[in-house]
């Protein structure tokens, strides 16, 4: 299953924990955001949504 694990430099979880994560898994996926926080949909939109419309377009097309 591909998975897209998604970080932000301003949230409680540590990126770096976070890429090591979806290192882990099979079709794993890291975005980084580094300017957002918990809510980077709304702090750092562009690329938030932008890593997330590439990532679904690897495996819808």
């Amino acid at each position: 299953m591909p998975t897209l694990v998604i970080g932000a430099r301003h949230d409680t979880m540590d990126p770096a924990h976070l890429e090591m994560m979806a290192s882990r898994l099979p079709r794993g996926r890291y975005l980084n955001c580094p300017n957002g926080s918990h809510l980077a949909m709304y702090d750092d939109q562009q690329i938030y949504f932008t890593g997330l419309v590439e990532f679904l377009h690897e495996f819808v097309d």
